[in-house]
């Protein structure tokens, strides 16, 4: 085989290596987002908290709901309950879609639409709030992370 083929077909390989990786760091950054989903809904804020870095944060255009750590993060979103979540799981849900991400290397943005649907009159959905997500991720030892996630709301104005 000559250099010239065995050059191009290390290429092709590399070239390929590299479209797999983006296509497992987009399916991994997906299913972040449907983790945050998940344990936001089912409560279990802890786990919620440690899908941001140590010194992620969480912003709002509410000054009331900022946080700047992991521990912030997860005060935060544990005093929500009662005003801005319901007490119990299976209350309010969120979904979640209309995912973009732009991959760069270990980093990573992202934007998608949220919407909070909580459980109404007469066992009925009622939609209550709808926003998206602006954000920043990063891997940290083979695991993406938030290190910066905005959640403005959009209806109603804010």
């Amino acid at each position: 085989m000559s250099h010239d083929v065995a050059s191009s077909i290390e290429e092709q390989l590399a070239q390929l290596q590299q479209r797999v990786q983006q296509l497992e760091d987009r399916e991994a950054i997906h299913a972040l987002f449907m983790e945050y989903r998940r344990m936001l809904d089912e409560k279990d804020f802890e786990g919620y908290a440690n899908l941001f870095t140590e010194d992620g944060r969480f912003t709002t255009t509410d000054p009331a709901w900022q946080a700047g750590s992991r521990a912030e993060i997860h005060r935060m979103v544990t005093g929500m309950v009662g005003s801005m979540l319901t007490p119990r799981g299976g209350d309010d849900f969120h979904i979640v879609g209309n995912v973009q991400i732009v991959l760069d290397g270990d980093r990573a943005s992202a934007r998608s639409t949220w919407t909070y649907v909580l459980r109404g009159e007469d066992d009925q959905p009622d939609l209550a709030k709808i926003g998206h997500y602006e954000d920043r991720l990063v891997r940290e030892d083979g695991r993406w992370l938030f290190t910066h996630r905005h959640a403005p709301t959009d209806v109603p104005a804010v």
